[in-house]
């Protein structure tokens, strides 16, 4: 691995239905982790977990809800989540995340529940 600076302006938001996704840094010659700011534009969002990585969301913007395990939860703006690999959940509409993946995220590794 070599150190690296990575532009913003370089970086391109990908939809995923009712999640949009910039990837930050999620790439091989990186495998221990990946960074990426996610938005939640609507409830549409299937429950699930990721079967690899631990993940932890810091919450950048704005204000709502995640269900974990099944069980609701009302988190807000400088808030942290953290899951293990194969906890369940999702976040809901108005939200804005950084995400941190350990190891690397796959997007082929996650389990839908729902």
């Amino acid at each position: 691995m070599k150190a690296k600076i990575i532009r913003w302006k370089n970086l391109e938001e990908k939809e995923y239905g009712n999640t949009k996704v910039t990837d930050i840094l999620n790439e091989e010659t990186w495998p221990y982790f990946s960074i990426a700011k996610v938005r939640k534009t609507g409830d549409d969002i299937r429950t699930g977990y990721d079967n690899t990585s631990n993940l932890a969301y810091y919450i950048l913007e704005g204000e709502g809800k995640c269900i974990i395990d099944g069980e609701e939860h009302y988190v807000k703006q400088g808030d942290c989540i953290l899951y293990p690999a194969k906890v369940s959940y999702k976040h809901l509409n108005g939200l804005t995340l950084l995400a941190i993946a350990s190891p690397r995220f796959d997007r082929g590794d996650r389990t839908y529940t729902e």
